[in-house]
Formats: structure tokens, sequence, C-alpha cells
């Protein structure tokens, strides 16, 4: 067994660190901090864009919240899947190739595990997707750094999605960042999938109207 130093998953604060233990695969026993740092390696040498979403995320924007999962939107071409999928291999996460592979291009979303850990990707299938990707914002990593959704960004996505847990990340991702929120961007890319007068868009103008 070793010992080293890792960034908090989901610290906002650049100097917050934990001492984690490694087992003898080298993996920490954090299993969500070292399925995310060795996921990140992987699209970083690969040059995969990539944006870090979901639970983890929002711990990044608001405050932290349990979770397993890692969420993630990813631009892979399909021609570099399998190359992609062997390194994760490589790295122990556990999935099938062929599914995989039909899965994220059929469906546009595939799961991956590790440890008891999920891994769920996402294709920026839709333009506000992408553009999500676009405005994510470097932040410290479990070892190095990590491309993270923005506020707006993940009001957006949580919007779309709209269950109880994405609600109640919505309401605490505007209790955080209301005096900086961009909500004319939140608007602006929500009316090119759903109209204004969508119940989830009054829900979220109302609880902002409210703090």
């Amino acid at each position: 067994m070793s010992i080293r130093t890792l960034r908090q998953p989901g610290s906002r604060f650049s100097g917050s660190y934990s001492y984690e233990m490694a087992n003898d695969s080298g993996h920490s026993i954090d299993p969500l901090g070292s399925a995310l740092e060795d996921v990140v390696a992987v699209l970083v040498q690969a040059g995969i864009d990539y944006v870090l979403i979901g639970g983890l995320a929002t711990g990044y924007r608001a405050r932290p919240r349990y979770t397993k999962d890692i969420d993630l939107i990813l631009d892979v071409p399909q021609v570099a899947l399998p190359s992609l999928l062997d390194d994760l291999h490589a790295r122990d996460f556990e999935f099938d190739t062929r599914e995989v592979v039909e899965e994220f291009t059929r469906h546009h979303m595939a799961v991956l595990w590790r440890d008891g850990v999920r891994l769920d990707w996402l294709k920026p299938v839709l333009p506000a997707y992408r553009h999500v990707m676009e405005r994510a914002a470097i932040e410290p990593g479990p070892n190095g750094t990590i491309r993270v959704a923005t506020a707006e960004g993940l009001i957006l996505l949580k919007l779309l999605a709209f269950r109880l847990q994405d609600q109640a990340d919505i309401e605490a991702l505007v209790a955080v960042n209301r005096d900086s929120l961009d909500l004319e961007w939140i608007k602006t890319e929500w009316q090119t999938i759903f109209d204004m007068h969508d119940p989830r868009m009054e829900w979220l103008l109302g609880l902002v109207a409210a703090r």
C-alpha cells in the first residue's frame, strides 16, 4: 500500500487536498477520484474534447453532493473510439467494447464501470451540448486540471432532464451563482430546443426571480 496526495473531486478550491490510500494496483481507495483521474488522463492523451457535467460538476459550481457517477459530454470521432476504449480497458474500466461502440454510435450515449463507479458518456448531438462544451472552464482536478461545465451549462442540461435531483441541483446552482448567472445565454440556448413557455423554463425564471 502507498499514500498519495489527491485534489478532492468536487472541490472548488485549488488548495484543497486530501490523502488517499492506494491499493496494490495503484488505484486510490477513493474509487470516484481515481476513476475520474484516469478517464481524464486517457482523454487528454488521445486529444478528445470533453466536459464534466452531472453531480461532480455541480460540486464545482455550487456545493459538493454525494454521487458515484462521472458524467461527461464527449466528442470522439467514431474511428478513434476503439483505440480509446482499449486505453480504458488497460486502466481496468469494465464494458463490452462492441456494445459501447454500438450504443455510442446509434443512441449517442454509453455506460462504463470501474470499482462501482458508473461512467456515463453523452455525445453532443444537439448544438446546445456543443455550446456547453465550448463554455467549459479549466478547474483543478484529482491530479492536474479538468474541463468543467459552467453554472449556466449545467442549469441548461439539468433543465432538459428535470428529474428531482436535477431540480435540486438547479436550485443550488442558482443560489450560489445568482449574482453572476448569464440567464440570457440559458434562455437563448433553450429557445433552440423548446418554447419559452415550457413549464420547465417558467419554473427556472420563477426560481431566479424569487432569489
